[in-house]
């Protein structure tokens, strides 16, 4: 394929765009990064989805919300527009004392802003950068096992870490693209 134009043709805009997991058991609402690729490697969905199970381990049943435009979610009333059609309506619920109770997470986020204020909000650099235990892994040991596959974190491919959602990683991405040369 060709990156020559086609003539009269507009540019195609890319749009910067989010997931969002609606769990119908729990009724949350959870943002996450795009992901392009087989399913079986959507780690950071099976992170997200291992507390939505029931104490039997049966799996709480939801939607995935794909190709959500940011700009529009930036929005609050078109946010509360499109929070409203998902849950379909109704009654208010919670949200009649709280209005803020339904506002949906950014999960990983969250906890990676956890981390860092535990460390002091560092600038540079983290002491535990892409540390082992900060590796966002998939409950699915047994599968694996049973399977005959090694385990996720030797498995070749690209790994996931909660540092990957801190504010730390612009500075390492700055820093990376420096050393390359590339700014």
């Amino acid at each position: 394929m060709s990156n020559v134009p086609i003539l009269g043709s507009k540019p195609v805009e890319k749009k910067e765009t989010f997931r969002l997991l609606h769990c119908w058991v729990c009724d949350t609402l959870e943002e996450l990064p795009p992901f392009e690729g087989p399913a079986d490697q959507d780690y950071l969905l099976a992170v997200a989805c291992e507390k939505h199970v029931f104490a039997s381990g049966e799996p709480h049943k939801g939607n995935l919300f794909v190709d959500i435009p940011v700009k529009a979610w930036r929005d609050a009333e078109t946010r509360k527009d499109a929070i409203r059609q998902i849950r379909q309506g109704g009654s208010k619920g919670l949200a009649e004392i709280d209005d803020t109770f339904y506002d949906t997470r950014s999960t990983f986020m969250e906890d990676a802003m956890k981390c860092y204020k535990a460390h002091n909000s560092p600038k540079d650099g983290c002491s535990d950068w892409h540390h082992s235990d900060k590796m966002l892994i998939p409950n699915t040991i047994k599968e694996r096992r049973k399977e005959g596959l090694e385990s996720y974190e030797s498995a070749p491919g690209v790994k996931t870490y909660l540092c990957d959602f801190c504010p730390v990683a612009i500075k390492v991405a700055e820093r990376k693209q420096k050393l390359m040369g590339m700014i």
